[in-house]
């Protein structure tokens, strides 16, 4: 199974000594849940064309510091290759920024969130359609994000919510689904940020509360084997829809 991983975003060099890219970070979260994927990393950001979606099984979108409402110019291209994956059936995930951009791509509105930044461990609680691929129980994941979704794309139900973020999961009626946590984040992730040259964004009161929820079990692999189950479920299916597409073309 071939995974494209679309990097939005590059944490300073510091940072990624010490920890890695953020695609690295979604490696090592999902590989363990995936061992069949063989993973591949676009940057988004840079100039060039998009990575083809026949030449995958799947695509997942990375977080970033950029808002959905910036505009930048590497966010239109992003958002017509969203549209190709949709109309072709190809799978494809988001994690915060990647939810965002991908709400909004699919009819949705994202906003700063009233609530300011929202950063730490957290609980969700999993909607029906989200204890389909992660069990009835509440999960913990770390957040770090100042935008939510605040209107839902035509079609997307909620997979999972709490009092800080009602669109907590988000899935669609095509193979789309996308989460506002970062389920690949560690404790080391929201530390090493605080402690680097992006630290400074976010308001002392918050940095502590922030690091003070951080201690306790995360739920990373649990809802990595969701991930995992969506691409097998749906990657099957897009390479028939491919190979029947190139069939009826020849």
């Amino acid at each position: 199974m071939r995974i494209c991983i679309l990097e939005a975003d590059r944490p300073d060099a510091g940072f990624a000594a010490r920890h890695g890219t953020y695609a690295d970070m979604f490696r090592d979260w999902l590989a363990p849940a995936l061992p069949e994927a063989v993973f591949t990393v676009h940057d988004v950001t840079a100039p060039g064309p998009l990575p083809d979606p026949a030449a995958h099984d799947g695509f997942l979108v990375t977080g970033s510091r950029a808002g959905v409402y910036d505009r930048l110019d590497w966010m239109g291209p992003l958002v017509a290759l969203l549209h190709a994956l949709r109309d072709r059936q190809v799978p494809v995930t988001g994690v915060c920024f990647g939810h965002q951009i991908m709400a909004a791509a699919y009819g949705g509105r994202v906003e700063k969130s009233a609530a300011g930044w929202v950063i730490g461990r957290h609980d969700h609680r999993p909607t029906a359609a989200g204890a389909a691929l992660w069990g009835p129980e509440p999960f913990a994941s770390i957040s770090f994000h100042q935008d939510q979704v605040v209107a839902l794309p035509p079609g997307a139900d909620v997979l999972a919510a709490n009092a800080l973020s009602k669109f907590g999961g988000l899935t669609y009626p095509f193979p789309a689904l996308s989460v506002q946590f970062h389920p690949e984040f560690l404790p080391a992730h929201v530390t090493g940020t605080f402690d680097g040259p992006d630290g400074g964004m976010v308001p002392p009161a918050v940095t502590a509360e922030a690091r003070a929820s951080l201690p306790g079990a995360l739920d990373g692999p649990r809802i990595a084997e969701g991930f995992a189950q969506f691409y097998r479920r749906h990657a099957s299916a897009s390479r028939f829809s491919q190979a029947a597409n190139l069939s009826q073309a020849g």
